[in-house]
């Protein structure tokens, strides 16, 4: 049932209309959902980037908020002088403004406390050996010492910056201080002369107007520190989008002058800790803070930032992937098999803002999407074979019927009448079906009529056939009788006159006896040929050499052959055993094969091959005869296996014969379960090959067809 349902024009037509209208389907839903989706997770990721960007920018802020107060108090021109007494209103300023700095002072070139913002030094301490200070001294504008605070156990860092001893320029000076002096004044219309680096009477003079219309400067034409800084920043830094870089390129636009000093900042990493640890995404996603080093500066989790000294993640995938400086998106999997999400950011101090949460709460809801559009899919995909099995069974129930008549007609019942009410096609069929199981009800009539006729004549056919064929067999098993004696009388005569000196009788004599042989063959092929017709033809089974059959027949053959002036050739191996076969009737197939070779060949060779093969786990004797002789066209090979034909009548009245030797041998083959083959090439000689089993078995039905 399930078979035929599948081989339906149903099943056929619900499968044709869902491959028609199912793959578009898909095929646009697929588009629309990837593209959806690829938008949903492309948002997750924009949001966790979003978030660790905005985070980055707060804790850029606050870096440049302590930057600039460092700046603000090494920039000082008080400062320059190293005096306790002009530091302190500075200090204190800057530790009263700032809620988390703790420390701040300043120090003198060999690492001495100067001043303290929380009042005055009583004990000049000495931090030479402190690694921010030496990096100072070595020239670095900013440094940023982060560490566990021994005090109060928790990160803290110090920002340091060089306060450098500023220049005076007054006449008789040279130099590029001096050339950058005349450039500035030169752009701003005081200075018109050559720009020699050379402080001469022009440069003097400009620098005292300049002096002059500034309200506050002693015009002295010298151009001391505050003079030559006035100059060279007068008009403010106009404000942009990153005031601080830019006030960070106009300090490094100053000639640096000799450090003879340096200011620090020291302050608490509680208000950064508390910014960073408010991120949360989601519920694993959370934001911590590492530097330069992979060493944790802020983290919402408390063990990451107590201890006696900073924690080093710098092996942890994503701050080991952001410190190599790749930035931006990085997927990870952790020792847990979890797989993670990082975003990284990397700040001008080369700080690192890094972003974590688990990719599957990130791309929740695309995972969520992709659900509710598999659901979809498969609702539509069951509708759509809903909708397709109500129409196919609507459209299909004429055809149905149609069905089923045909299958009752076709099982002999003709009275078949099919009642549709359609106009369309399937009516049209459904008339001519009609008609058609009329005309098969008129035609079959008549054909029982003229099958019972038929049955009739070839029964008739086939008793006459019967009759004709016991004729023959009785009519040849008389004739052999005579003729047996006639042949005998015949040798006898040949020796009486042989004896009696009558010579002359002889050869006549001997044509009586040849004559008598040659139809005595033709009579005993007609009664084998009747034989196997009628039916009395049976196998007698022995084992036998193959070697002893080929001998037997080569010993009766050869003397033909060289009547013919021919040359047998004999290729029969020693080793080929026995067969178990009828040695009569493969005896006789041998010598009508070569036989016939020998007939139609003059002055040419005949050869016998003899050799056993294995075919289908049986073994299985094969004999080839090939000739030189005069061969057959493709139209002659065609009848050579038909009963009294040969190749054409001039054959026949050339080479005599009945045209049975041949069609008997295929007869003795086919009892036996073998085949005999033949192929030939017109004017170059003919192949015949025997193939019999080598153990031959007795027929159920001895009579070939």
């Amino acid at each position: 049932m399930k078979k035929l349902f599948l081989q339906s024009l149903r099943f056929r037509t619900i499968v044709l209309v869902l491959l028609g209208v199912v793959p578009p389907m898909l095929v646009a839903i697929w588009y629309a959902s990837s593209h959806a989706a690829h938008i949903i997770r492309q948002e997750a990721k924009d949001a966790l980037a979003l978030r660790v960007t905005d985070l980055a920018d707060n804790v850029s802020r606050w870096d440049k908020m302590n930057v600039l107060a460092v700046r603000s108090l090494s920039e000082n021109r008080q400062f320059a002088s190293l005096d306790e007494e002009q530091h302190l209103p500075s200090l204190s300023t800057t530790y009263r403004l700032y809620s988390e700095t703790y420390g701040i002072a300043t120090l003198d070139s060999e690492g001495v406390v100067i001043a303290r913002g929380t009042g005055k030094v009583k004990k000049r301490s000495n931090v030479s050996r402190r690694e921010f200070f030496k990096r100072v001294l070595a020239g670095e504008e900013i440094v940023r010492d982060a560490s566990i605070s021994r005090s109060f156990k928790v990160p803290r860092i110090l920002f340091a910056a060089p306060i450098r001893q500023l220049p005076t320029l007054k006449m008789g000076d040279k130099g590029t201080l001096v050339a950058k002096l005349q450039n500035k004044l030169k752009e701003r219309k005081y200075y018109h002369g050559d720009i020699s680096g050379l402080y001469d009477d022009k440069t003097a003079e400009a620098v005292r107007q300049y002096q002059t219309e500034y309200f506050g400067l002693p015009a002295t034409g010298i151009a001391d520190p505050l003079t030559f800084d006035l100059i060279k920043y007068k008009e403010p830094v106009k404000e942009t989008k990153q005031p601080l870089k830019a006030a960070k390129q106009a300090f490094l636009e100053k000639e640096p002058g000799k450090i003879v000093g340096v200011a620090v900042i020291a302050t608490f990493l509680t208000d950064l800790s508390d910014v960073v640890g408010a991120i949360r995404l989601g519920k694993t996603g959370y934001a911590f803070l590492v530097d330069e080093k992979g060493q944790v500066l802020a983290h919402p989790e408390p063990k990451y930032v107590t201890g006696d000294k900073l924690t080093d993640i710098s092996h942890y995938p994503p701050v080991k992937t952001i410190l190599e400086g790749n930035t931006g998106l990085y997927s990870f999997i952790d020792e847990n098999s979890v797989k993670w999400l990082s975003y990284g950011v990397h700040l001008p101090n080369n700080w690192n803002v890094i972003a974590l949460q688990q990719e599957a709460e990130v791309l929740e809801k695309e995972r969520f999407f992709l659900q509710l559009v598999v659901m979809i899919v498969v609702v539509a995909v069951f509708s759509v074979m809903i909708l397709i099995w109500l129409l196919t069974t609507q459209l299909l129930k004429p055809i149905l019927k149609l069905t089923v008549a045909a299958e009752t007609l076709s099982q002999g019942e003709w009275h078949q009448h099919v009642t549709v009410k359609y106009q369309d096609e399937v009516g049209t069929l459904a008339n001519g079906f009609n008609q058609m199981a009329k005309q098969l009800r008129i035609s079959f009539s008549i054909l029982e009529a003229k099958n019972e006729e038929a049955q009739k004549a070839r029964a008739d056919a086939e008793e006459a056939n019967k009759a004709k064929s016991v004729f023959v067999a009785n009519m040849t098993h008389e004739l052999r009788t005579p003729l047996n004696a006639i042949i005998g009388y015949s040798e006898m005569l040949q020796e009486e006159a042989e004896d009696m000196g009558q010579e002359d009788f002889v050869p006549d004599l001997k044509k009586i006896a040849s004559a008598g042989k040659h139809l005595l063959a033709l009579i005993n092929d007609v009664l084998d040929f009747s034989k196997v017709e009628a039916g009395k033809m049976e196998l007698y089974l022995e084992t036998v050499e193959i070697s002893t059959i080929v001998s037997d027949v080569t010993g009766t053959i050869e003397q033909v052959v060289d009547k013919n002036n021919n040359r047998l050739t004999v290729n029969c191996p020693d080793n080929l055993g026995t067969m178990y076969a009828d040695v009569t009737k493969v005896r006789q197939c041998l010598l009508n094969m070569l036989s016939n070779a020998n007939k139609f060949t003059e002055r040419g060779s005949v050869t016998l091959e003899v050799s056993r093969e294995r075919q289908n786990d049986n073994d299985w004797i094969a004999f080839k005869v090939s000739d030189t002789g005069i061969g057959m066209t493709p139209e002659q090979i065609e009848k050579v296996f038909q009963a009294f034909m040969q190749a054409d009548a001039s054959t026949t009245r050339k080479y005599g014969g009945t045209g049975l030797g041949l069609v008997i041998t295929k007869q003795f083959c086919q009892m036996m379960g073998g085949e005999i083959g033949v192929e030939s090439q017109f004017g170059k000689g003919s192949t015949f090959t025997i193939q019999l089993p080598a153990k031959v078995k007795k027929p159920l039905v001895e009579t070939p067809k």
